[in-house]
C-alpha cells in the first residue's frame, strides 16, 4: 500500500486526534529523513500508521496479542501502554503489507526504543516524540543535536524519558535501558 491508501484508511479507523498526531509524526520524520538523505516515503508511511492500535481498548489488545502469538516479557506484561506498538507492528503486516523488519521494528519499538533501531527506526522513535503538539520545551535542543548526531538525539530523548517515569515511579523497560547503554557504549 502507498502513503494515499494508508492515509484514506487510518481516517476510517482511528479517532481524529490520533490520526492528526499521527500525521505530524510522518511529517516530522519526513523531514528528519531529508536531512540524512533518506528516502522519505517509508518513514512517512511508519510515521502515519505507528499508532495505528492505540486507540484500541486493553481487552482488545490483549485479544489481539494471542492472535498474533506476541510474546510479552513480564515487564512489558506490565506496562499496557506498550502494547498497541506490538499489535500496531502486526497490524502492519496484515493490513498495510508491510514485511520489512526493520521498518516493522521501527512500529514495535517507537514506544520503548531498542537496541534493534536502525536509523528508520531512530527517525520514528524522535518524530513520535517531537512532533509539534507534544510541547516538548527542548524541541529546539532536540533539533540542533539532530543536525549533530541522531544518536545524540535519542540519547537525550531516552534521558528525558527516564527522567519522567522515575519521577512518576513507573516501571522502565529494559529495552529502553538497553538502548541508551549501546548508545553510550557505540560513543566510546
Amino acid at each position: 500500500m502507498n502513503w494515499e491508501q494508508i492515509d484514506i484508511k487510518l481516517k476510517e479507523t482511528m479517532h481524529e486526534k490520533r490520526y492528526q498526531h499521527s500525521l505530524r509524526v510522518s511529517l516530522v520524520a519526513e523531514k528528519i529523513a531529508e536531512y540524512y538523505k533518506l528516502p522519505s516515503e517509508q518513514v512517512k508511511i511508519l510515521g502515519l500508521i505507528h499508532d495505528c492500535a492505540k486507540d484500541y481498548p486493553v481487552d482488545e489488545l490483549k485479544k489481539l496479542i494471542n492472535k498474533y502469538h506476541i510474546k510479552l516479557d513480564k515487564v512489558s506484561d506490565k506496562i499496557p501502554k506498550i502494547w498497541h506498538a506490538y499489535v500496531g507492528a502486526e497490524l502492519a503486516k496484515e493490513i498495510f503489507q508491510i514485511d520489512d523488519e526493520e521498518m516493522l521494528d521501527a512500529i514495535r519499538y517507537h514506544s520503548t526504543a531498542s537496541d534493534k533501531l536502525s536509523l528508520i527506526g531512530k527517525i520514528i522513535y524522535i518524530a513520535d516524540k517531537i512532533e509539534p503538539d507534544r510541547g516538548s520545551k527542548k524541541i529546539k535542543k532536540l533539533w540542533e543535536l539532530l543536525k549533530q548526531d541522531i544518536d545524540l538525539a535519542m540519547l537525550e530523548l531516552i534521558n528525558q524519558e527516564l527522567k519522567y517515569l522515575i519521577s512518576k515511579n513507573s516501571i522502565i523497560h529494559p529495552d529502553t535501558l538497553v538502548a541508551r547503554n549501546k548508545i553510550i557504549i557505540d560513543r566510546k
